[in-house]
């Protein structure tokens, strides 16, 4: 009876950091390729990580004015988890907004670099050199 306790008490600490690990915020994702939706509407963006372990599964956008701010999260399964993983995003990108940024660290306060801009001239994305 004692060691059924103790390995339920296992399986919970186990499951916590596998379900736990798809809720954290990645700061290390970088742009790969990119391509325009034919309306224009939208981007489809690939992105990898820049650590070793660790995959992408979601993404939440935020439009601030002319920018958008992009949040990736890491898969489920615990640092190196594939649960739900994927390379590839469709972000929104109406007429307004002029600006990409992924983010990159939350402590102390957010922290975004800009990784795409639309050219003023031409309307057309452009990636932004580090």
């Amino acid at each position: 009876m004692r060691y059924r306790g103790l390995l339920t008490v296992l399986i919970l600490i186990a499951l916590t950091i596998v379900v736990s690990s798809g809720f954290i915020a990645r700061g290390d994702v970088v742009l790969g390729a990119f391509r325009e939706t034919e309306d224009g509407s939208a981007l489809t963006v690939e992105v990898d990580v820049v650590n070793s372990m660790g995959h992408v599964r979601s993404a939440s956008e935020e439009q601030v004015g002319d920018c958008l701010y992009v949040k990736f999260y890491s898969a489920f399964g615990g640092h190196n988890g594939t649960l739900g993983a994927r390379s590839s995003f469709e972000l929104e990108t109406p007429d307004t907004c002029r600006e990409i940024y992924f983010f990159r660290d939350g402590q102390p306060n957010e922290r975004y670099d800009l990784v795409l801009r639309r050219d003023s001239a031409d309307a057309k994305w452009e990636p932004v050199e580090p």
